[in-house]
């Protein structure tokens, strides 16, 4: 499943407002899904996704329900089913609605082609046509993607083509790079070479760009990017992490993925997090940040709940003298509103 948390953006007046907001909160167009919005005190506090495929089997639907129940205990769950063959659609909606009882389920929604229905089977069809949303705009305004699919996220990550022996030669040149310098310089290395991305990231070359990637396979230095990450520079650091992805030779891209992924998850693009997790799984890793991550997405954590880990993680490092750690050591971005939106896990 996959789990996304997105900033409030827009006032949703109708449920076709509400069904023109969803691929914004998961940052891509879901088919063959149940996707499930926790709704309290008027907000979407988490917009979660997960293939029907994957729900069919006794248990697991209730499994994932019951989770969310648990962090939002006075919250209503709303599910919307995104299916080719409507009736598959609501037996799983059906489900979700026996699991949670009257007094937690709110509508039912399941969309099928370019219609949708309401409450259940029986009931009238009605147009589906997302992008025509006020919500949708407001969503495209604020800077929220929603890719034609989840396939479609994921070649974003891919690793560029022209040649692997560019990869491989600027490799060689970062690790000549690496033999002539000290260890204990390695994490101030990461914070001049990470302000320099997150300044000019168009600006950076393979060869700064696999530095990075080089630099971050050192514990130390990889703590350092990790704080670099703050709620103001999420996005930020999602864009930059991503051309170092992209740019690593085969072999490279673990401390990289693990960073793009805390990076989604700080910004809110839990699909990207989750999309993040499979492919370090699909390389066999088995990362501290990869594990921690997976148990923060599993847990369904909220990315507001960075900034109290962050600080934590700020305390226990020694400051390098060319460190700034600015106005979000461990407050930035509390007060930014988030609607989790979940794909894989989900956003």
């Amino acid at each position: 499943m996959t789990k996304n948390c997105a900033p409030a953006v827009a006032r949703i007046r109708d449920l076709h407002d509400l069904l023109g907001v969803i691929p914004h909160l998961l940052g891509f167009h879901p088919d063959e899904s149940l996707v499930v919005l926790v709704v309290a005190d008027g907000q979407v506090q988490l917009t979660a996704r997960a293939d029907l495929g994957d729900l069919k089997p006794a248990g697991h639907l209730e499994v994932l329900l019951d989770r969310m129940v648990l962090r939002w205990p006075a919250a209503k769950v709303w599910l919307v089913g995104y299916c080719a063959v409507e009736k598959h659609g609501w037996r799983l909606l059906r489900r979700g609605r026996r699991c949670l009882g009257d007094a937690l389920a709110g509508e039912l929604l399941c969309v099928s082609g370019g219609h949708y229905r309401v409450g259940d089977a029986d009931g009238p069809l009605y147009r589906h046509d997302p992008a025509s949303t006020p919500s949708a705009a407001s969503a495209t305004l604020h800077g929220l993607q929603a890719r034609p699919s989840r396939a479609a996220l994921r070649r974003s990550i891919v690793a560029d083509e022209p040649s692997p022996f560019e990869a491989e030669r600027s490799l060689v040149a970062a690790l000549d790079r690496v033999a002539t310098l000290d260890e204990a310089v390695l994490p101030g290395e990461m914070v001049a070479a990470l302000d320099s991305a997150l300044t000019a990231p168009s600006r950076q070359s393979r060869d700064d760009l696999v530095w990075l990637a080089l630099l971050s396979t050192d514990p130390d230095a990889r703590d350092r990017a990790l704080i670099t990450i703050t709620h103001e520079s999420a996005e930020a650091c999602v864009d930059v992490w991503s051309r170092v992805v992209r740019a690593c030779p085969h072999g490279l891209q673990g401390q990289p993925l693990a960073l793009l992924g805390w990076s989604a998850w700080v910004s809110g693009d839990g699909a990207l997090q989750s999309i993040c997790l499979e492919e370090l799984e699909r390389l066999g890793e088995s990362l501290p940040l990869q594990r921690l991550l997976d148990r923060l997405n599993q847990s369904m954590v909220p990315p507001s709940f960075w900034a109290e880990l962050r600080a934590d993680m700020v305390g226990a490092i020694k400051p390098l003298p060319s460190l700034q750690l600015g106005a979000d050591q461990g407050s930035g971005g509390v007060g930014q509103a988030h609607g989790q939106g979940a794909d894989d896990q989900v956003a």
